[in-house]
């Protein structure tokens, strides 16, 4: 895709370009920056609790991929390392100082390999991945097959996760607009290079939610393969979106004792 048409915002007492990869930008307080990648068929809205739940203490940064919420239209690159490529490129000047990334199914995809770049080309690297609903990613991704499967099984399997709701069904034009979402990300998923490559110098978390039904917890803990540093497994109740159900605060705060090492007020 073409090169965005930059605009300017201050951070860090310098000028930062703006770009269509994100949908929230650094507030340019002196904190942490979470950078934080959305799931197949989902887009940065998904992040909108993390961003009130933790705005006292860490800056919430939604990456947005193409072709969904305000870049509908906008074409997602045909493969995976396409995508991690731009990104590197558009986020580079966000990526300064002390960062993390957080990735929630496909999102622990696209931010593993981006951070898997960046040390390959000595650049800075995030503090933290926090890896979410996601097998290892030496593993065939989670749902990835159905890319080329049926509307129909596509449709009754995001169902079955929690990723379409119920209440769109009879709404035959949304169904079809998220299918067709899905499948293009699924693509990406399933022509991923999954050949392990060398250990990430950054922390890994998992995060695994104890009723996830395309995720199983060892599936999940070969993410310790990933790393030459610390790995923390953490487990939530819920399925493949936990993160959206009743354990969302739990999550946060989860977040927050990662990042900053202090509790959010009112967390022990």
């Amino acid at each position: 895709m073409g090169r965005p048409t930059w605009g300017g915002i201050v951070q860090h007492h310098r000028t930062v370009p703006r770009t269509a990869y994100l949908a929230s930008t650094p507030s340019g307080k002196d904190r942490v920056r979470l950078f934080c990648f959305h799931h197949a068929g989902g887009g940065a809205s998904a992040f909108a609790g993390f961003e009130r739940a933790l705005a006292d203490r860490i800056d919430v940064v939604r990456v947005q991929l193409p072709g969904r919420e305000g870049r509908i239209g906008q074409r997602l690159p045909p493969r995976m390392a396409d995508i991690v490529t731009e990104l590197d490129a558009h986020l580079d000047p966000y990526l300064t100082g002390d960062y993390a990334f957080y990735g929630h199914s496909m999102g622990a995809l696209v931010a593993h390999d981006l951070a898997a770049r960046r040390q390959a080309r000595g650049a800075n690297l995030p503090s933290r991945l926090i890896a979410a609903a996601c097998r290892a990613p030496h593993l065939p991704p989670a749902f990835a097959a159905l890319h080329d499967g049926t509307d129909e099984v596509l449709i009754r399997t995001m169902t079955d996760i929690g990723g379409l709701s119920p209440a769109l069904l009879g709404r035959p034009e949304w169904v079809r607009a998220a299918v067709s979402l899905t499948r293009g990300d699924l693509r990406l998923c399933a022509g991923r290079d999954t050949t392990p490559g060398e250990p990430l110098r950054c922390a890994i978390d998992v995060f695994h939610g104890e009723d996830d039904p395309l995720v199983s917890a060892g599936q999940a803990r070969g993410w310790a393969r990933r790393t030459a540093g610390a790995f923390g497994w953490h487990t939530f109740e819920g399925g493949h979106f936990f993160q959206l159900g009743p354990a969302a605060d739990v999550v946060a705060r989860a977040i927050a004792r990662l990042l900053v090492k202090a509790a959010l007020p009112g967390v022990r």
